[in-house]
């Protein structure tokens, strides 16, 4: 992929950048001229969430890049909103929702399908000045942007964890529930200590806890009638049928005679027996919700009262006393933590054994990262492949940081590309440390120049780089308001 053009208005001021698809030197002779502004553009360009800087929202700038895919295809994105993106791809047009549509839109340009890929890529070819140079295997590259080694050896493995993820998900949210019940529980205790449980009997609640208990009982009563009701109404129904069919039965002496509802033994006693059931039920029924009726009244009542005693009894009181209220196993809590920890970590083992089994991108990521930074006069010999996913970075500072994260990201960088066939652009937000001496900097230069003599590569600096036929694209001042630059103005 490679940067043709990018043209950008704001405020009615109009310039186009036109990019070499090789080198490229975006230079000023002092910094805080528009150089990071400009490299940020081109990244809100093709539909990046980056951050403004100091003095221009991108919201209020219509930004339109064009670039050329490996294939040849000729792509125009034209932004003026964070919320979407338009792409005219051939003679066709389409719109992009933004953030939504951002790996659908990413797919198309740089040709790739999984979702860690994806989510990773701007890690591998973009130095931003403020993270980039300290950002290795894990952290931010700008903004909300983050870039994660293991998701990246996943998706260039082509290694699918989405259950899996979304099963820790899932266990993550039921483990948060749990450890606020946990806290409940805890704070039970503390107003125990305070009160001496007093705050659990509470004539309120003693009297919700009786309105629970009789509610409890009268849906009983009230499913029992129901089932009377229905046995009533099928022996009803077969007195009748037998009643209107006209059956007649033969007794063993031969005697023929009809069957009726008053002939046949205990049909009759049933339903009265039913009726009389129903009598009894129907009248506890009755009774419990007259009680339900008379104890919400109660609690009414009780409720007014407690409001002319604000004063007296604050918020804090009232929900100390609900809070003691609400029955909780504290036991039984702690287990379902230990339970849900151990499933999650479980996932955590799957989920870093199935990195792990990507052994060929492993190895070829961690041996170029080995070579780069033997070129580079760090001598990391002594280190497995385990190092690429170190977290231990304090060890590591300056100059010798600096060169790692050069070393690392561009092995990885060589990796995707090697996978996805491809070349990325390689965008260089002020290289040049304030611990990197002439020598190191020539020294990335030569790797560049050699092992990426045909990606597009745009470096932004008040420094000069030895880059072949390089593109000078000069920023000679700043405005408070606007990018100036001395290009082409579009009339």
């Amino acid at each position: 992929m490679i940067f043709n053009s990018i043209y950008i208005e704001e405020a009615g001021n109009k310039r186009l950048i036109v990019f070499s698809d090789r080198n490229n030197l975006i230079h000023s002779l002092a910094n805080s001229k528009g150089k990071t502004t400009l490299l940020r553009l081109m990244l809100y360009s093709i539909g990046y969430n980056v951050p403004n800087t100091k003095h221009i929202k991108f919201e209020n700038c219509k930004v339109e890049s064009q670039i050329t895919l490996d294939s040849g295809e000729v792509l125009v994105l034209c932004r003026e909103s964070r919320d979407y993106i338009e792409l005219k791809q051939n003679d066709s047009v389409a719109t992009y929702v933004l953030p939504s549509d951002e790996a659908s839109l990413h797919k198309i340009i740089f040709k790739a399908n999984y979702p860690e890929l994806i989510n990773n890529l701007l890690g591998i070819f973009y130095f931003d000045q403020e993270k980039g140079w300290t950002l290795l295997n894990r952290g931010v590259v700008i903004g909300s942007i983050r870039f994660n080694i293991e998701e990246l050896i996943r998706g260039i493995a082509e290694i699918d964890c989405s259950e899996l993820y979304r099963q820790k998900e899932t266990k993550r949210q039921d483990l948060l529930k749990y450890k606020q019940m946990f806290s409940v529980s805890k704070y039970q205790e503390t107003i125990d200590s305070e009160s001496n449980n007093l705050a659990g009997e509470s004539y309120n609640s003693l009297i919700d806890s009786k309105i629970n208990q009789c509610k409890i009982q009268h849906n009983m009563l009230k499913k029992e009638l129901c089932r009377i009701d229905k046995v009533l109404k099928e022996n009803k129904y077969f007195r009748n049928f037998i009643a209107e069919i006209g059956l007649l039965v033969q007794a063993p002496n031969r005697e023929i005679f009809a069957v009726t509802e008053d002939n046949i033994i205990g049909l009759n006693d049933t339903i009265d027996f039913l009726i009389a059931k129903r009598k009894l039920i129907a009248s506890q029924y009755n009774q419990i919700q007259s009680e339900i009726i008379e104890l919400e009244k109660e609690r009414r009542i009780e409720e007014q009262q407690l409001s002319f005693f604000d004063n007296v009894e604050t918020i804090s009181d009232i929900f100390d006393k609900r809070i003691s209220s609400i029955p909780i196993n504290e036991v039984a809590v702690k287990k379902g933590i230990a339970k849900l920890e151990k499933e999650i970590a479980d996932i955590n083992l799957k989920i870093r054994e199935l990195t792990q089994s990507a052994n060929s991108v492993i190895s070829s990521i961690f041996n170029t990262t080995k070579k780069y930074l033997q070129e580079l006069g760090i001598d990391e010999s002594h280190n497995t492949e385990k190092y690429l996913f170190t977290s231990n970075l304090k060890e590591l500072s300056g100059a010798i940081l600096h060169k790692t994260v050069f070393a690392f990201r561009l092995a990885c960088l060589l990796e995707v590309e090697k996978h996805l066939n491809i070349k990325f652009p390689i965008i260089l937000d002020s290289p040049s440390g304030k611990e990197i001496d002439k020598q190191n900097i020539e020294a990335m230069v030569e790797i560049l120049k050699r092992d990426f003599a045909n990606n597009q590569i745009i470096i932004a600096s008040i420094y000069e780089y030895r880059l072949p036929n390089i593109n000078r694209i000069s920023i000679v001042t700043v405005s408070y308001t606007h990018l100036t630059l001395p290009t082409k103005r579009i009339v």
